[in-house]
């Protein structure tokens, strides 16, 4: 009888550390996002961007793989807007990098829904036409749950050929934090 008792124990205490376990969040880290100087080339001037960071649940991921890059920005955009994105834009009069921290309170936000992965979405103006969306190279979608290429951050360019995440920061970047939190305030102000 003592033996049950002891293995109902073990059994009870490894029932509560693996949930436990299971209600980790999602890791959060710094996202910078830079503009590579070959934008100027490829395009021969700087187009004006916009560029989502979103965090995906595992659903969400599944459509935007599949999801045209013009449609997600056409209007009514209801598909972007259902992401609770964070937007940052680039143009030839803002050409600094953004850099969205790890404690910004849309990583909060993102955690309470589910978030698996995080997607980087640029509306580039196409030069060639993408014949397989999940193939193209202005989205990138990241997978929270798999090393880091740089531990703790993500370091996305953008080029004239699309979205890439790279190892270290470029080199002599000038940036300015951006905050996911404050347009969320300023919509649900709107909402009152």
């Amino acid at each position: 009888m003592r033996y049950i008792k002891t293995f109902s124990s073990v059994i009870a205490l490894s029932g509560v550390l693996s949930l436990a376990g299971c209600s980790s969040s999602t890791p959060t880290s710094d996202v910078g996002i830079y503009l590579s100087d070959d934008v100027q080339d490829f395009y021969g001037y700087c187009p004006t961007l916009e560029v989502d960071i979103a965090g995906l649940t595992k659903a969400e991921e599944k459509r935007l793989s599949s999801y045209d890059v013009d449609k997600y920005f056409s209007p009514p955009e209801q598909f972007r807007k259902s992401l609770g994105a964070v937007t940052v834009k680039f143009s030839d009069k803002d050409m600094i990098g953004k850099v969205l921290p790890s404690g910004d309170g849309i990583w909060d936000k993102w955690n309470d829904k589910g978030v698996t992965h995080l997607a980087i979405i640029v509306n580039l103006p196409i030069v060639n036409s993408v014949k397989d969306v999940q193939a193209d190279p202005r989205k990138l979608i990241i997978d929270l749950n798999e090393k880091f290429i740089s531990p703790g951050s993500h370091y996305i360019l953008i080029g004239g050929s699309g979205v890439i995440e790279v190892r270290n920061e470029p080199a002599d970047a000038k940036t300015v934090k951006i905050s996911g939190v404050e347009k969320a305030k300023k919509k649900e102000n709107t909402e009152k």
